[in-house]
């Protein structure tokens, strides 16, 4: 049986549960009208206005492998990555974000070095990624990528035929990595801290909504319990000049 959007916003309402909101206020607190931005892997449109940076900076352009980026109506304009590159200038841009995206990097190295290259000495790379030591990017490693697509169709409700997720290959997402390939791309770190917030991908059924909330409350209560939490949320910063 699926949650009732009454028992979500008995428990999860308001602002201070919302990640997303939280992921985009840190973003947004560097941002000026003459930013450019890159979001890097930046997908579809995500049809969120928290999300949407568009038109609050100087550009927003958008990078990914995938070609469905380039009918991306919240981006000024996009590109596609091939081979790893990204084929826009050295140091162009103040802000990178990447949203979600780091788990399904193949080569963190040559993506981080890309993403280095491109952002302005001074600028700030951020990010919102799955923490590998939470259970779910470990059943998630532990799944064969063809069984994802059933499951997230599943969970999400989606209509037969709908796009089937990305590959996650999880090859950044510990703390200790994320800091390591960050120093060796010329990426210093600022802030990554751990974010546990609603069970979302729980919403299927109501008995596991409310186990993944009895978690959700116990991860937060101390910061013994931090390293568990879902996400990472980070800022690097690239040095140099």
């Amino acid at each position: 049986m699926a949650v009732s959007d009454s028992l979500v916003q008995r428990l999860y309402g308001g602002p201070r549960y919302n990640g997303t909101l939280l992921f985009y206020n840190g973003v947004r607190e560097r941002l000026t009208p003459q930013t450019r931005v890159l979001n890097l892997g930046a997908g579809p449109a995500t049809e969120s206005p928290i999300r949407t940076l568009k038109g609050e900076v100087a550009e927003v352009v958008g990078a990914d492998v995938d070609a469905c980026v380039l009918d991306n109506p919240e981006l000024d304009r996009a590109v596609m990555i091939e081979d790893g590159r990204i084929p826009l200038e050295d140091n162009a841009f103040d802000v990178i974000v990447s949203d979600y995206v780091f788990e399904h990097v193949a080569d963190p190295a040559q993506f981080l070095g890309e993403a280095a290259r491109v952002l302005k000495p001074g600028g700030s790379l951020f990010f919102r990624t799955p923490n590998f030591l939470h259970y779910v990017a470990i059943i998630s490693a532990l799944t064969p990528h063809r069984v994802h697509g059933l499951l997230a169709n599943a969970v999400r409700d989606n209509p037969t035929g709908s796009q089937e997720p990305w590959r996650t290959h999880y090859r950044m997402n510990t703390v200790g990595r994320l800091r390591r390939l960050g120093r060796q791309a010329g990426l210093g770190e600022r802030e990554v801290k751990y974010v546990e917030m609603e069970p979302s991908y729980l919403r299927f059924n109501t008995p596991a909504f409310l186990i993944g909330t009895a978690y959700e409350r116990l991860v937060n209560l101390t910061p013994l319990l931090a390293p568990v939490r879902a996400n990472l949320f980070g800022r690097f910063v690239k040095t140099g000049g």
